[in-house]
């Protein structure tokens, strides 16, 4: 099945190359993957003005081959791109949570805290302490990735740590997980475990 704009469209970054997944929404509320395209970035990850080229060009040659009109896309950046950090809080009302993760994130992150986007993700149940994933990547680089997206057409809708998307879909489709589950992500530079 081709790509389709009432479709939701992907776009995971990687190390080594651009995947793009198109999902149709169904009836019983789950997502089908139908639609999917991959491009190899030549470039090499350590020069970002020329991997931000290369990005571009991946993506324009997977809209054209496609036919994929304007349309939002959610964005995976690669997790080495982003820095990361769990921390745990005590247990507080939703009122005051958001305040101390804003503190943690000042105290943890190690760049001037108006030169990167962060947000955070809460983990687990939420019963007594809460434990809480901050990332943040460097504003400069966000933009560039966003700006060579939205320059072919797609409007950026949000950006997750590829990592984090990963542990957000198992959760999503395996709900009844056993209690320790570790999941491997293998790419071209790194690989993630995640444990869940």
């Amino acid at each position: 099945m081709p790509f389709h704009s009432d479709n939701i469209l992907t776009l995971d970054i990687g190390a080594g190359s651009v995947k793009m997944g198109s999902f149709a929404r169904l009836k019983s509320g789950g997502l089908e993957l139908v639609g999917y395209a991959i491009r190899d970035l030549s470039a090499d990850p350590a020069n970002e003005e020329r991997r931000v080229e290369d990005l571009s060009a991946a993506v324009r040659d997977i809209i054209r081959e496609n036919g994929i009109r304007p349309q939002p896309v959610l964005i995976s950046v690669p997790g080495q791109a982003v820095f990361s950090r769990f921390v745990k809080l005590p247990p507080v009302g939703p009122d005051k949570l958001l305040q101390i993760v804003r503190n943690e994130a000042q105290l943890n992150v190690p760049f001037p805290i108006n030169e990167v986007v962060w947000d955070y993700q809460l983990l687990g149940s939420g019963v007594g302490e809460v434990d809480v994933m901050l990332a943040a990547i460097k504003s400069e680089i966000i933009e560039q990735i966003t700006d060579a997206i939205a320059a072919e057409g797609l409007r950026p809708d949000l950006v997750d740590v590829a990592p984090m998307a990963v542990y957000n879909t198992v959760r999503y489709n395996y709900p009844d997980l056993p209690p320790c589950t570790l999941v491997v992500d293998m790419g071209a530079r790194s690989t993630d475990l995640i444990f869940i």
